[in-house]
């Protein structure tokens, strides 16, 4: 398990860069930093993690099927996209590791060049990343994972209100995994519901709802029958709160900083304009969580939405460095985020979630 505590280690201490200067610097220490991270996932074995067996069976399947059977879809077919890249790889030549390599650099492309062009502190947002999503997204839930970096382009669109890419692009996310149908929906909320508060007392009321909300409580008012329920109640597991918590601080540490002598700050620009949509973004998630934290299939439609998460946090840390004048107070206080994201990432090293790394040909 060394490689990953390195990774997360290494990640922490990378956050010392996001003091250079300039972006070139940075880009040149990020960028092989991230091939090295994505090699590292397109070249793990089959079996280190819960999902690639499963995956690989799939696409021996998937290989073998005709267009007309992926079309009509069916029972063993999942979203048409994913199907369909499965047999495009095979019929060009390739094969399951040529499939997971090309999983591995499609969703970091997507993931890292984003971090990279919309977060000001780049390297404590790829921690972010690292810390929540690394060892539970791009080792295990891939298909999951390519969908919910899709959806991270298509919200930006959406945010510089280019509408007609923006709901282009979420379907393509779609067509990977169904949890993206999320983000229209997302979108819709934020546009109609503009007061701050609202989004600091949405989650509060949804954290009690879900207390009492279940999966079987569900079916049981949509009347399914209990055969239909238990294909969903098989694997069903409770969620956690913790990502709910930390969401939702973080949103708190927004709201204030912005209401806090908020004369001081121009609420037109687009600095705070970037803050807004995700800070009202990483409410619905953190809402959606406390709804549905019985219900852990659910809180994939949320977990699509948290990873907004870093580009709040990175404008909050910005918006600190604006307001705390002593510069030494402000390091602390970006040391402690860190801090506490490098515990919460190490926190994620489990054998039940991955097992010790080799390298697939070794």
């Amino acid at each position: 398990m060394a490689l990953y505590y390195i990774i997360f280690v290494t990640s922490y201490l990378l956050c010392f860069v996001d003091f250079a200067k300039s972006k070139t610097d940075k880009l040149l220490v990020y960028l092989p930093y991230c091939v090295f991270i994505t090699l590292i996932v397109a070249f793990r074995p089959v079996a280190i993690d819960n999902d690639s067996v499963a995956y690989q069976e799939m696409f021996v399947s998937y290989s073998t099927s005709t267009f007309d059977q992926i079309i009509a879809g069916g029972y063993g077919y999942v979203e048409q996209g994913y199907v369909f890249l499965n047999k495009i790889v095979f019929l060009l030549g390739g094969n399951f590791r040529v499939f997971l390599i090309l999983i591995a650099f499609g969703t970091a492309l997507f993931n890292y060049t984003f971090i990279f062009k919309h977060c000001g502190y780049i390297f404590i947002s790829l921690l972010f990343y690292i810390s929540f999503f690394y060892l539970y997204r791009d080792f295990t839930q891939i298909r999951y994972g390519l969908s919910a970096a899709i959806c991270m382009w298509s919200l930006h669109c959406f945010f510089q209100k280019k509408y007609l890419y923006g709901l282009i692009i979420s379907l393509v996310a779609v067509s990977f995994h169904s949890a993206a149908i999320i983000v229209p929906v997302a979108v819709v909320v934020v546009t109609f519901f503009r007061n701050h508060i609202w989004y600091i007392l949405m989650p509060i009321p949804c954290f009690f709802i879900g207390k009492l909300l279940t999966l079987k409580l569900i079916f049981s008012f949509f009347g399914y029958g209990s055969d239909h329920m238990d294909i969903y109640l098989e694997d069903e597991s409770l969620g956690s709160a913790s990502i709910s918590l930390i969401g939702y601080c973080i949103c708190l540490i927004y709201f204030f900083l912005i209401k806090f002598r908020g004369a001081l700050l121009d609420n037109s620009s687009i600095f705070i304009k970037t803050g807004d949509f995700y800070y009202k973004l990483v409410s619905i998630a953190v809402a959606m969580n406390f709804l549905f934290i019985n219900i852990s299939i659910f809180q994939r439609f949320s977990f699509i939405l948290f990873q907004c998460t870093a580009i709040l946090l990175s404008v909050s840390i910005s918006l600190m460095a604006f307001r705390i004048k002593e510069r030494y107070i402000f390091v602390i206080f970006y040391f402690l985020i860190a801090t506490f994201l490098l515990f919460y990432g190490i926190r994620m090293i489990n054998e039940d979630l991955v097992r010790p790394y080799t390298l697939f040909f070794l």
